[in-house]
């Protein structure tokens, strides 16, 4: 059991489901920050694993794939820019929008682009290319784990370095979160309160838009309907537990994608594929739980104090 657990089969299995989770919920931090309510990354992610297949397709290119993920990400950041900062649309009714009509919208494309319904696989569609890493590679376990991996993978890791330099070590991260904090004391230090909630919705749309194209790329070469399958509501609840915090963020994405990658390898000992297929999502509700009652807990002892 234990070999499950902690096997280098299940541990490289979760790294890899959680680069999408990992680079949705870092990107969803900047947005959080600055007090944008943004429940749409999963019309984002999944917008951009449609694009990035028809980059790819095109191309023959997978990196012209994450490109063109990236620019659908960056789209539909504009769009929620404009409709939110510009039009005065609700952040919420905005997310529930995008969302519903984000998966009607690829479904409608695929018909009409390729033809088909349900999923799309050609021999154009070309998956990143694995990378070996030549010392990492060699260490035991480690090795296993970390190091065959495509480049996004180690794109990943070295981003969640970087998002948090660049939100607590740099100006720029503190005129981001005092917008957040209060966005009339930070327009007093001369900040320009909408140009950093501009700056912050389209940093989400550029990481959320290369965790979409890791969907159809990252190794599996098909795009299917509603690929996202609610990974951009678990980067969501991700962001909510870390408090903006991209570390932490990602940390509790990794667990989210561990227990789809324990699921998956449960599935061999006979437990009902309902049950497997719920563990992730119990995991979601067991963390939020978890969270709420240290957060109360923490709130009596400051009252009481």
């Amino acid at each position: 059991m234990l070999s499950i657990l902690l096997g280098t089969i299940t541990m490289a299995a979760a790294l890899r489901l959680a680069v999408p989770l990992i680079l949705s919920s870092i990107g969803g931090c900047f947005g959080d920050r600055t007090g944008i309510f943004n429940i749409a990354l999963e019309s984002f992610m999944l917008c951009a694993a449609f694009f990035a297949t028809l980059g790819t397709y095109y191309s023959g290119d997978p990196y012209t794939g994450v490109f063109c993920g990236i620019l659908a990400g960056l789209a539909c950041s504009v769009l929620f820019g404009i409709l939110v900062f510009h039009l005065g649309s609700s952040g919420m009714v905005v997310s529930i929008a995008m969302n519903l009509g984000m998966d009607a919208f690829t479904s409608f494309l695929l018909l009409n682009i390729f033809g088909k319904r349900g999923s799309f696989m050609d021999s154009r569609l070309v998956s990143l290319p694995s990378v070996k890493l030549p010392v990492i590679s060699r260490i035991p376990y480690i090795g296993e784990v970390l190091g065959t991996h495509n480049v996004v993978v180690y794109f990943t890791l070295l981003a969640i370095a970087g998002t948090w330099i660049a939100m607590y070590k740099t100006p720029f991260g503190l005129r981001l979160r005092s917008v957040g904090i209060n966005e009339k004391a930070a327009q007093t230090t001369g900040t320009n309160v909408l140009r950093y909630k501009w700056y912050s919705v389209l940093i989400t749309g550029f990481f959320v838009g290369i965790a979409g194209a890791v969907l159809p790329l990252g190794g599996t070469s098909i795009f299917t309907e509603n690929m996202s399958a609610g990974r951009g509501f678990l980067a969501v609840a991700a962001i909510m537990i870390a408090k903006g915090n991209p570390v932490l963020a990602a940390v509790y994405s990794f667990m989210f994608a561990y227990a789809q990658a324990l699921a998956a390898s449960m599935q061999n000992f006979g437990i009902p594929s309902q049950i497997v297929l719920a563990l992730p999502y119990f995991m979601t509700i067991a963390v939020l739980l978890v969270s709420g009652i240290r957060g109360r807990v923490k709130k009596g002892a400051v009252e009481t104090a």
